[in-house]
């Protein structure tokens, strides 16, 4: 079932025990550990999954980051070139996002965070997508993160004209 929470700050230090982990099992053409999604985003409801983007410097290091992290026990979800998916559950459930720097994606992760954290605006208009894709879809994650697709999609364009894609870190 698919719940959603109110903000903890205690998913900053999941966030935190989850980035040393990567830095130091993984660190081999590691850019940068940044916490992303939901849990990411002060006053905003989320699932308790903590999402961890881990940018290295090309599909090479991603990979083999993926293979170091499987062999420290994490499930491996998605394996291509340009995204490697990975979940450690236990107490709580981490999802690591590798990307090389070459893939635009990991870019567009971190200025749809900024305009969150920024906009109390965007985040209502976030949260609203997210309760409505919980509510048609509470046994789907699939479906629900397809459900919030367009929304993503909307607010990530604007964070770009609005010029959240300065903030991103020098090695972009």
């Amino acid at each position: 079932m698919i719940e959603l929470e109110p903000y903890d700050p205690a998913w900053v230090d999941r966030f935190e025990r989850e980035r040393e982990r990567v830095r130091a099992v993984a660190p081999e053409g590691l850019l940068g550990v940044f916490h992303i999604g939901s849990t990411a985003v002060p006053d905003l409801a989320a699932k308790a999954a903590i999402d961890v983007l881990a940018v290295y410097t090309d599909d090479s290091a991603t990979h083999e980051a993926a293979q170091a992290l499987a062999a420290d026990g994490c499930v491996r979800k998605r394996d291509d070139p340009d995204w490697q998916v990975l979940n450690r559950s236990g107490e709580a459930t981490v999802v690591l996002h590798l990307r090389p720097r070459g893939a635009d994606t990991w870019r567009d992760q971190l200025v749809f965070r900024e305009l969150l954290r920024d906009s109390p605006r965007a985040r209502a208009e976030y949260e609203r997508a997210k309760r409505d894709a919980a509510a048609a879809h509470p046994e789907d994650v699939d479906a629900y993160t397809d459900a919030k697709e367009s929304t993503i999609e909307e607010l990530t364009a604007r964070a770009y004209e609005l010029g959240y894609d300065d903030r991103l870190p020098a090695f972009a």
